[in-house]
């Protein structure tokens, strides 16, 4: 039977009432939202993160619940949230109800021992009074680590728990030296690599001990290259590591052929042999002669593990010669600025630790030193030398020699006797400016040395304090006493440049002959004037250094020197013939330039061009200057 229209029309009003009715039971409109269950987190907050989703007016659906959920407990301060209805007059209640995560009553560390409870308490940010949050937790269990690191230590968070009382535990394993693996030697002796390491398996990592250690071995100069790694241990791998030192050797003996010429030495051949990993310990041997202008001889042995507490002795035995300048006050005429002189003997260092970078030493040393024909003349006093009992004066009386009398102050009382007072004219006479004579001597030393690396330091500082007795118990000539005080700093600047400061000052004591007293100028000193241009009884010296590297092998550098040596008058074999020194009081001499260290297979090898009050100068040598 066929529905007539006006029918079907009507159901299907019905139909749509029905839906529409059904549609707003399943979506009520929110009327009003609340907030149940929570005690320390504040109701705004929560209606605050979901004021977008849940409008009051607007439907209620199953995706608004659900992503009201999901923004309440992403606040990170509830374990569980949940959403219900109630029905109101207009619309429903949405009720957020929510279960409050733990709160930390106490935080706790275990198993730490370097770093103290308040500093890893001050490094992570859970803090009594916070809800236990996993993820803040696992934040803070990275910072403990990084703190650590930062530190020098290497340390692992194995645990962070929240007991049933509220207390946050971290419980630290901090990363030991399971053992010192060496690789790559093939002559040096292990034991060496581990003197100088100074790390013992069973210690705790740090860093900053590692670090220094690499820098001991890498000092020795026996090593081109040392590399660390490090791998997890091997009966406790996560706790424990494994220190890997990778070395590469160096060539370390060297031979040398050189000829050279100069105005004071004229043709010089020279020849050298050196070994600075003799036997694989570590110790050092050269010999070095000089033939044809000069020969000198050169024997030097240099033993860095005398005992296991780091105790070192160096032997020297010498047989040289150096042509030398001598530029003396105004009251001496100069017969000849040259002369040679010559020393013999040796001495014998030991050095011994007193903290990792502090050590003492103490030096004894033999030396005979020549006289030489260096020679001056100058006008005798009246009442000075002696002279015979005859009628005339002989040379050898003037120079101390032979017998005879000493001059009267008053030539008058005896006129009948030709006397040096009775002649009309000065006495002149020669003598060498520079006798020689036997020194003995022994020297106190404290060393304290922090350089990175000793041959090219970067950053560090070197400071020696000596004082030196000659004669007295030990005999010789001579006696006297000098002190002396080294100090460098270094500082590098970025870019590898790096600036170099040296203060030295010193003084002497009682008599010290002219030559043991104090020199400035040339290669190590006084850059810009010659060899010994200065001499005195004290000495103040100040050089600055810019060194900038251009290559691996080629370094530039820019300096200023600012010194003098000063004061004091030495005698010589004639009674009142004096050498006073030309700076009788301190005024420092400046001299400033440039220069050029080559790194060589012999050695590093020194240039500089200087200019100062007397003009330019060029110096070669090895090294730097400090």
């Amino acid at each position: 039977m066929l529905m007539k229209p006006s029918a079907r029309i009507a159901i299907a009003v019905m139909l749509l009432a029905c839906a529409a009715a059904l549609a707003q039971d399943e979506n009520p409109l929110i009327g009003e939202v609340a907030v149940e269950g929570n005690d320390y987190v504040a109701r705004e907050p929560i209606l605050d993160v979901v004021k977008d989703v849940l409008k009051v007016g607007e439907e209620f659906t199953d995706t608004k619940a659900a992503e009201a959920r999901r923004l309440v407990l992403r606040m990170g301060y509830f374990d569980d949230v949940t959403l219900s209805v109630e029905p109101l007059e207009q619309g429903v209640r949405v009720v957020i109800t929510v279960v409050e995560k733990q709160r930390i009553e106490q935080v706790m560390f275990a198993g730490n021992t370097v770093i103290s409870d308040d500093e890893l308490a001050a490094a992570i940010l859970s803090q009594p009074g916070h809800v236990a949050d996993e993820r803040a937790i696992g934040r803070d269990v990275r910072r403990i680590e990084d703190y650590y690191e930062k530190k020098g230590y290497i340390a692992k968070v194995s645990e962070a728990i929240v007991d049933a009382f509220g207390v946050l535990t971290f419980v630290v394993e901090e990363a030991r030296l399971e053992d010192i693996i060496i690789e790559g030697l093939t002559r040096t002796k292990e034991w060496l690599v581990h003197q100088e390491l100074r790390l013992e398996p069973g210690e705790l990592f740090q860093q900053a001990e590692v670090t220094t250690g690499i820098q001991r071995v890498y000092g020795l100069g026996l090593f081109e290259e040392v590399d660390t790694d490090i791998r997890p241990g091997l009966e406790n791998p996560l706790k424990d590591i494994i220190l890997v030192i990778k070395l590469t050797e160096a060539k370390t003996g060297r031979a040398a052929f050189a000829m050279a010429y100069s105005s004071l030495d004229e043709f010089v051949v020279m020849l050298s042999a050196s070994e600075s990993n003799l036997r694989g310990r570590g110790e050092r041997a050269s010999v070095t002669v000089e033939l044809g202008g000069r020969e000198s001889y050169e024997f030097s042995f240099f033993e860095p593990y005398l005992d296991r507490g780091g105790t070192t002795l160096e032997l020297n035995v010498f047989d040289t010669e150096r042509r030398r300048r001598f530029v003396g006050g105004a009251m001496v005429s100069l017969a000849d600025s040259e002369f040679d002189e010559r020393r013999t003997g040796g001495n014998v260092t030991v050095t011994g630790p007193i903290s990792d970078h502090r050590n003492w030493s103490f030096r004894f040393r033999t030396e005979e030193v020549s006289s030489s024909f260096f020679q001056g003349t100058t006008t005798l006093p009246p009442g000075i030398g002696l002279v015979p009992a005859g009628n005339g004066v002989e040379p050898s009386d003037l120079t101390g020699g032979g017998a005879g009398t000493t001059v009267p102050d008053d030539p008058d009382l005896m006129p009948d006797l030709p006397e040096p007072g009775d002649l009309t004219t000065p006495i002149q006479v020669a003598a060498p400016l520079h006798p020689g004579g036997r020194v003995n001597s022994f020297t106190l030393g404290l060393i304290d040395d922090t350089r990175d690396v000793r041959a090219n330091p970067r950053s560090g500082a070197f400071s020696s304090l000596s004082f030196e007795q000659a004669g007295g118990l030990v005999g010789g000539g001579t006696e006297f006493g000098k002190i002396q005080l080294d100090h460098r700093r270094y500082h590098e600047i970025g870019g590898g440049d790096v600036v170099a400061l040296r203060l030295m000052g010193g003084t002497t004591f009682g008599s010290p002959p002219l030559f043991e007293s104090f020199s400035i100028g040339g290669a190590n000193t006084l850059r810009g004037y010659e060899l010994d241009r200065w001499r005195g009884e004290s000495l103040a010296l100040a050089n600055v250094e810019y060194r900038r590297p251009i290559t691996d092998t080629l370094t530039a550098v820019g300096f200023v020197d600012v010194g003098t040596a000063w004061g004091g008058a030495f005698e010589t074999v004639v009674p009142g013939f004096e050498i006073k020194a030309d700076d009788q009081e301190f005024a420092p001499h400046a001299g400033a330039g440039v220069g050029l260290r080559v790194v060589t297979p012999i050695g590093p090898i020194r240039l500089d061009m200087g200019w100062g009050e007397d003009g330019s100068r060029a110096h070669f040598s090895f090294g730097h200057t400090f």
